[in-house]
């Protein structure tokens, strides 16, 4: 019963705040979606929507300025918001997004990059990433395709990564970790098959808190000899370290501590 009513309190709140998202879209938005005032009023918006929603944040390190691939291991769709807390990306998205009403509008307003999806449209991705490189923007993509449980990373698509290597754009890493339960088991917040977005989400607000720390990586420098797989490989690996790692050894811990 106290979940439900939390949700739903929360839900009502966090309604409410999309006004100020709608609000700073189409006074300050753009078909970059930059501009420090946005950049800014973006951030915070994000960050009232975590707080909002239970969500408590842990940042490490500094973001670098100006234009990067930034690159990170998916667990969750809020990965985007957490993300969107102290960087100012561009995220990638379906191409029919663009024509859904007031959800296309606010993503076009924030200089979301609409691509098709194919067997037939990967150049066609890394020219639109490598425009935006080259205007000095910063564009967010996970490399895995797919979102996990967390408690490993996937493969990293080593074709992702052709556009900074094309404009010699510096790779930024970023590491979400969300964690595991206190029983061991994966995260509440990863979002992985057999639920839908609706649903997960109304989980997440039913519960007293969801925590998750965002780790912003040295970024990897591109040079001329630099190649994707190169660069997919060394992402993939530093993420690793920093997520699953640790979580290895924190469950080897709990494990030779045994029950109290």
């Amino acid at each position: 019963m106290w979940g439900t009513l939390r949700a739903s309190y929360r839900l009502l709140r966090v309604f409410l705040h999309l006004g100020e998202g709608i609000w700073i879209s189409a006074r300050y938005g753009s078909p970059r979606g930059s501009g420090d005032e946005l950049c800014r009023r973006r951030r915070a918006f994000y960050r009232r929507a975590l707080e909002l929603s239970g969500i408590e944040l842990e940042i490490t390190g500094e973001p670098i300025p100006g234009s990067a691939l930034v690159v990170g291991n998916h667990v969750s769709w809020l990965d985007i918001p957490v993300l969107g807390t102290c960087l100012d990306v561009r995220f990638l998205s379906k191409a029919e997004v663009a024509r859904w009403p007031l959800i296309g509008w606010l993503a076009r307003r924030n200089g979301t990059l609409f691509i098709r999806r194919g067997a037939h449209e990967s150049e066609a991705l890394i020219r639109t990433i490598g425009t935006a490189l080259r205007q000095g923007d910063q564009v967010a993509v996970f490399p895995e395709a797919t979102t996990t449980d967390g408690s490993d990373v996937r493969h990293f698509h080593a074709r992702l990564f052709a556009a900074a290597v094309d404009t010699l754009s510096p790779v930024q890493p970023v590491a979400f970790d969300y964690g595991r339960e206190p029983d061991g088991s994966p995260p509440a917040a990863a979002f992985t098959a057999g639920i839908g977005v609706l649903r997960h989400a109304w989980r997440l607000l039913m519960r007293e808190r969801t925590f998750v720390r965002l780790h912003i990586l040295h970024p990897l420098p591109v040079g001329p000899g630099t190649t994707r797989r190169e660069l997919a490989s060394r992402s993939r690996a530093v993420i690793r370290a920093e997520v699953v790692l640790p979580l290895r050894h924190e469950v080897a811990s709990t494990e030779k501590k045994g029950p109290d």
